[in-house]
């Protein structure tokens, strides 16, 4: 039985115009940017976008030479994540839908695995079972890149209810059940706990952290 997140996130996707995104898709295909020179100078190889969205960063490592296998929960964005896979001339056979709780990948099959603002969508006893997934599925020595959407005022004055501490379950119609929580440095300490951080980052828009395993 679906929850009333992933129901926010097929209806949300389902709003989306393809062509739209494709066009802005543009600005990931053969792009840089240091998780991808983080990859590289590891020696990544084979890539998983954990709840790939409409597949931008699908796009981004599939086009710099990465073998990439992407998910999401909605099946609107798989389907949007093929098309623009194929519309920049992608393999688009590695997509295909699945929970970031269960994502049925062998144990240590990639080499790295990216979920951008994913984890921040998801209660913290979530987060914690996503991440412990995540590091399931990825190989000893590989990479888990992990980004936070740092919050605007807009997201605490947007109608909501707490459903735990510090996670925001949101009440008006253009939100409705999806989560945020938003992240300070503190707390995605506590929640990576022993895991290796390699690199870290911190911008206007997000929080971004790269693991070893």
């Amino acid at each position: 039985m679906r929850s009333e997140s992933d129901k926010y996130w097929e209806r949300c996707w389902r709003e989306e115009e393809p062509a739209q995104l494709y066009k802005y898709l543009g600005g990931y295909y053969k792009c840089e940017s240091k998780v991808l020179d983080v990859f590289k100078e590891h020696h990544v190889t084979r890539v998983c976008d954990a709840a790939c969205g409409f597949g931008a960063f699908s796009l981004a490592f599939a086009s710099n030479g990465f073998e990439v296998h992407s998910f999401d929960i909605s099946e609107t964005a798989v389907e949007i994540t093929c098309g623009g896979l194929r519309e920049y001339g992608m393999d688009s056979s590695k997509v295909k839908v699945a929970s970031i709780l269960d994502t049925q990948y062998p144990d240590d099959f990639f080499g790295g695995v990216i979920a951008h603002a994913v984890i921040d969508h998801l209660t913290v006893s979530d987060a914690e079972k996503a991440l412990k997934e995540l590091f399931r599925i990825t190989a000893k020595e590989g990479l888990i890149a992990l980004s936070f959407d740092n919050p605007e005022a807009e997201d605490f004055e947007t109608a909501h209810e707490m459903v735990e501490e510090g996670t925001m379950k949101y009440k008006d119609t253009s939100r409705e059940g999806m989560l945020f929580h938003p992240y300070g440095w503190d707390e995605i300490e506590k929640l990576l706990g022993v895991h290796e951080v390699i690199y870290k980052a911190d911008n206007t828009r997000e929080k971004v952290v790269i693991l070893k395993k």
